[in-house]
């Protein structure tokens, strides 16, 4: 038994030898059902082949990723319809005699906001990283307005009530915590089967990466202060910070 298992680790090590690990990148460390996450993997040995290939005679062009950054990176776009944990990889591949593979990662998936008013805060960590992921909904009002020549003119979902703003975090929590604003977005949600003049409700979300100092030592448990904005109904729960 022992010699077979030497074997199969000397096998598996031998198929190891050469490989390039590539690493697989994600926009959305923990999404909802429905909403977007962005995969890219760093491509840029394909960037060097065609130079050494076609030389300075050519001209490369760089693919827009939804930030509207430029990137070099393989992207594909994903929508997940389930809530569970999805494993991910590892991709294997094999270009211009040179074998690659990807790290494998897990993508928690979780259910949709229920469709009302609230406040959600949440932790969760990718590679090594843990953010804050904050997200609100308010509910909008119409904005149809009446034309002289019969017509109308609306926002479909209609619009934020004027003077109500999106919550957010301030960046420097307690000596020894920072908050980075890794990416933000807001758009209106629409509660399903909605009619043409009905009302939906303004999303927001932000997402924020945790920074610890090397001299922070204990936890830290997140409180009103922590925030501006904050709707005057909300359960932020219980969140606790620790390096």
């Amino acid at each position: 038994m022992k010699r077979i298992t030497l074997i199969l680790f000397i096998i598996c090590s031998l198929n190891g030898i050469g490989q390039e690990k590539l690493k697989i990148e994600i926009d959305n460390p923990e999404p909802r059902v429905g909403q977007s996450v962005t995969f890219s993997i760093n491509v840029d040995f394909l960037t060097n082949y065609f130079k050494k290939e076609l030389g300075n005679n050519v001209e490369f062009t760089r693919s827009t990723s939804f930030f509207g950054m430029q990137s070099d990176d393989f992207e594909r776009v994903i929508i997940f319809e389930k809530t569970k944990k999805y494993k991910i990889g590892p991709f294997n591949f094999e270009f211009n005699g040179k074998k690659y593979t990807t790290e494998t990662i897990e993508v928690n998936v979780l259910p949709k906001l229920p469709m009302e008013n609230g406040l959600w805060l949440r932790i969760t960590e990718f590679d090594g990283q843990q953010f804050l992921i904050l997200e609100q909904l308010i509910g909008n009002e119409s904005n149809k307005t009446d034309n002289e020549n019969g017509g109308y003119s609306h926002t479909i979902g209609g619009v934020k009530p004027e003077g109500k703003e999106f919550a957010e975090l301030n960046e420097e929590l307690t000596k020894g915590i920072e908050l980075s604003n890794y990416s933000s977005a807001t758009n209106t949600l629409n509660p399903e089967n909605a009619g043409l003049f009905d009302v939906g409700f303004s999303y927001s979300i932000k997402k924020y990466k945790i920074k610890f100092e090397e001299d922070f030592k204990g936890d830290y448990i997140i409180t009103e202060k922590d925030f501006k904005n904050l709707p005057e109904d909300f359960d932020i729960g219980k969140i606790k910070l620790k390096k």
